[in-house]
């Protein structure tokens, strides 16, 4: 079974896969687009970079992590719509919809609590899978999103579940219906 977590970004989005007890992590680096018509080719080649990467006919279930709602930038609607635009693209061959899992669910299944900031979930995140070459923030939240999907699916990665990990397992299984 392959698991893909996607950390969607406008500029650094994170990737991993976790394939048969094994995880991969990518970044995949974009920058800002000449004119501002050009931006849903600026997520078309992000969706092409991870769909190329990870082999999509060989994916199992995707999850994504939700936009951060109590956000606040100046390019939030490009945040919005580039992440549905991501969603339409990876999901376009009539998948299954990708699982969904919110900010603070990464936060809570990597270091148990729901507001630690970006550094202290790639610190927890190194610590607890230190078998997987993880180089930042956003391939940290990837691997966490696809260990989450995985354990949703029955087969935690790396170990048993805390207690706060199963909570946010079972409320991502919940909300999906599974």
């Amino acid at each position: 079974m392959t698991i893909l977590g996607v950390d969607f970004s406008l500029t650094s989005t994170g990737v991993c896969a976790i394939t048969d007890g094994e995880a991969e992590c990518i970044t995949i680096k974009t920058k800002k687009e000449e004119q501002w018509w050009l931006f849903p080719e600026r997520i078309r080649s992000i969706a092409a970079q991870i769909l190329e990467w990870a082999d999509m006919a060989a994916a199992d279930h995707i999850v994504i992590e939700t936009p951060a709602f109590m956000a606040k930038s100046a390019t939030l609607d490009k945040m919005f719509a580039g992440w549905w635009f991501l969603v339409w693209h990876l999901t376009g061959t009539g998948e299954d919809p990708p699982l969904r899992v919110t900010p603070a669910q990464v936060k809570k299944y990597a270091t148990g609590k729901g507001n630690a900031g970006k550094d202290g979930v790639l610190a927890a995140v190194i610590r607890r899978y230190p078998d997987v070459l993880v180089t930042g923030n956003d391939q940290a939240d990837a691997l966490v999103l696809a260990a989450i999907g995985a354990a949703v699916m029955g087969e935690p990665f790396n170990g048993p579940l805390t207690v706060a990990q199963q909570e946010v397992v079972e409320a991502v299984r919940t909300r999906a219906a599974i």
